[in-house]
């Protein structure tokens, strides 16, 4: 028997009504539905459904880090954390610093907390290695900066360096237990991808208390510093980096030859300008004139002073004598932010 024209068609809009309602709801299963309706798992209904064994479902909590281990780091660490504020950064602010610190730099620790209340202060024991220059015998203490498992991830970087913009769009690179640029000063152009060196003087990581351990027992049963540890424990699986406009060293405003920093574009013409405007860190390292915080003569200081050709003239872009002007600027950027804000 066949139904009349107008009951056939309700009866046809009812089903396709139907068939589209249940395959929205067995679609939504794998997005939003998935979360607000309920689902049976072994007689139980569970009010959701996530992954547990990823650190994707973790709320994301972000913070650059710095380490201080005497009161030059710490003036560096206020000059640092005083430029992420003027350059807007969105996220949180830690200091690492030695936990049993004297009576005169527990008084320096709590007045640049009263000068700087947004840097939450997290006390560790120092790590030390014996071997090679007292500059960088401390060094191992940055990685205390994987103990901090209360972030998704963190952004730890030397101290002997300059911020020059915000970083903030660096926290969301792709997952990875830790991200490092290349340390392009030390790699030939013919040395195979999985053998060239890692730099360590910035680490984009991602808190793990197993990988803390692993780093803190390799480190004091090696003895090495920190940058042979990363390459040896991430060497082929760090995430890499590009080291253009974040690991800039201010040494290679002192070189003639650029081809390394410029890779890829090894062809493309040397702009000291360009590169520090365009830069995001810059990494102190002039030997063997000392350090921006110790003491240089005058005669260092114009032994290490970047060429200036006779014939190099001022152009558009660029004023003469451009490497000398940009990396002199460097170390005066540094006096004036150590007048600024290192008054302990």
């Amino acid at each position: 028997m066949r139904l009349p024209t107008r009951l056939a068609g309700f009866a046809a809009l009812a089903f396709v009504s139907i068939m589209i309602l249940m395959s929205t709801l067995w679609l939504g299963y794998g997005t939003d539905a998935l979360h607000s309706s309920p689902l049976l798992r072994n007689g139980t209904f569970l009010d959701s459904w996530s992954a547990s064994w990823t650190t994707e479902q973790l709320q994301p909590r972000f913070a650059y880090v710095q380490y201080a281990t005497d009161l030059d780091y710490l003036c560096n660490a206020a000059i640092n954390f005083a430029r992420l504020k003027r350059f807007g950064v969105t996220y949180n602010k830690v200091l690492i610093f030695p936990e049993d610190w004297s009576t005169g730099q527990a008084t320096a620790i709590r007045n640049f907390h009263s000068a700087n209340p947004d840097v939450e202060l997290r006390p560790f024991a120092v790590l030390s290695t014996s071997k090679g220059d007292a500059t960088w015998r401390n060094s191992l203490t940055k990685f205390h900066a994987f103990a901090l498992t209360d972030y998704t991830r963190v952004l730890a970087f030397d101290s002997d360096s300059l911020v020059l913009q915000n970083m903030d769009h660096y926290f969301l690179a792709p997952m990875a237990a830790v991200a490092v640029p290349r340390a392009y000063w030390l790699n030939s152009d013919d040395t195979e991808v999985g053998k060239q060196l890692l730099g360590s003087h910035i680490m984009l990581i991602e808190p793990n208390q197993e990988r803390y351990k692993q780093i803190i027992d390799e480190a004091l049963a090696s003895g090495d510093f920190d940058m042979e540890i990363i390459n040896r424990m991430f060497g082929k699986s760090a995430m890499i980096l590009p080291h253009r406009r974040l690991a800039l060293l201010s040494g290679e405003l002192r070189a003639t030859n650029h081809s390394k920093y410029l890779a890829p574009d090894v062809g493309e013409e040397w702009n000291a300008m360009g590169e520090i405007s365009r830069a995001y860190l810059v990494h102190f390292s002039d030997w063997p004139l000392p350090k921006p915080w110790k003491r240089r003569t005058k005669k260092q200081w114009e032994a290490a002073l970047p060429i200036c050709p006779d014939d190099d003239v001022e152009t558009a872009d660029r004023p003469r004598c451009a490497d000398r002007f940009m990396w002199s600027g460097l170390y005066e950027d540094y006096d004036d932010g150590k007048e600024r804000y290192c008054k302990f």
